[in-house]
């Protein structure tokens, strides 16, 4: 099933700095690790984008596929900080 492609609006969620941080981290993380990402450019995208928000939010890139309820007291714990415990355990990105 296609998925839309994130706009503009979308990349303007997060720095510029952090997306491209974030960018850089994902890629390198997957060619170290032998983790896939998802084979969808564009999840791949809205993931960077949310790693990136949440730096900007918290200082930390937590996986934007959960809901936090606090954010801020997740953010202390490095279960869900990228890499994941989930992309460490099986080697995929959603």
């Amino acid at each position: 099933m296609p998925v839309d492609k994130p706009t503009d609006e979308d990349r303007h969620q997060a720095s510029a700095a952090n997306v491209e941080k974030m960018w850089r981290f994902v890629e390198r993380y997957a060619a170290k690790s032998g983790s896939y990402l998802h084979p969808q450019r564009e999840i791949t995208e809205f993931l960077v984008i949310g790693l990136a928000k949440h730096i900007d939010e918290v200082g930390r890139p937590l996986c934007p596929c959960n809901f936090y309820a606090d954010i801020h007291e997740e953010a202390k714990s490095s279960v869900w900080s990228c890499a994941c415990e989930e992309m460490q355990r099986f080697k995929y990105c959603h």
